[in-house]
């Protein structure tokens, strides 16, 4: 009788789901190390501004975790740059249409853990244009310096499921916001500036050296 391969063969087996463990380990290692930035959820709330106006303005905090990678200075990812991109429907009578909003913030630096980045719409173009409350459909891309970051789950509306769908998502966003460049705000440049004072991070304004 042969026993040299009944008793090899477990431990082949044995090898074989090691090597693809380790593998499927360093992968997601990989994965995470790519990943300093990710979003979590987006948030959207009408709300006032601040000194007593009682026009609603639309809110949309862009939920964060960072995951600095190791020996990263300070511990903090740098350079983070938020573009929020927005198709409302018109919510008034005859003819439907699609407006389009883009808007980029980018942080100096992020310490491990959560911040949420906000954008606003004013009130005017919210009645203006006759938005309804929520957008048809949204995403957000992230980038450290000029490395883009993969998006995850949370990055883009559900009904942007699929890599081509979120392809021409894109491009009309890039298209059909030129007509309302502007009117989407970071909250750095909105009434709201000096609110969430505990979780609004730093910006980079290089406006201000123009």
């Amino acid at each position: 009788m042969n026993f040299s391969r009944s008793l090899t063969s477990p431990l082949e087996t044995m090898a074989r789901s090691l090597a693809l463990f380790i593998v499927c380990l360093a992968a997601a290692s990989l994965a995470l190390a790519a990943n300093e930035v990710e979003v979590s959820a987006v948030r959207f709330n009408s709300v006032r501004a601040p000194g007593g106006s009682t026009s609603q303005w639309l809110e949309v905090a862009v939920a964060l975790v960072v995951h600095p990678p190791a020996g990263s200075p300070g511990q903090m990812v740098s350079n983070v740059k938020v573009a929020l991109m927005c198709a409302f429907e018109s919510a008034g009578p005859g003819e439907k249409r699609t407006e389009y909003y883009r808007a980029e913030a980018e942080c100096i630096a992020l310490e491990a853990g959560r911040t949420d980045v906000r954008f606003y719409l004013p009130p005017e173009l919210i009645k203006r244009d006759q938005l309804r409350p929520e957008p048809r459909q949204w995403g957000v891309e992230l980038m450290v310096g000029e490395k883009p970051i993969p998006p995850g789950r949370a990055a883009y509306s559900s009904s942007l499921g699929s890599s081509e769908q979120r392809k021409r998502f894109v491009e009309s966003s890039l298209r059909g916001s030129l007509r309302n460049a502007g009117c989407l705000l970071p909250q750095y440049l909105s009434p709201f500036v000096s609110e969430y004072p505990r979780s609004t991070p730093s910006f980079v304004r290089r406006e201000a050296t123009r």
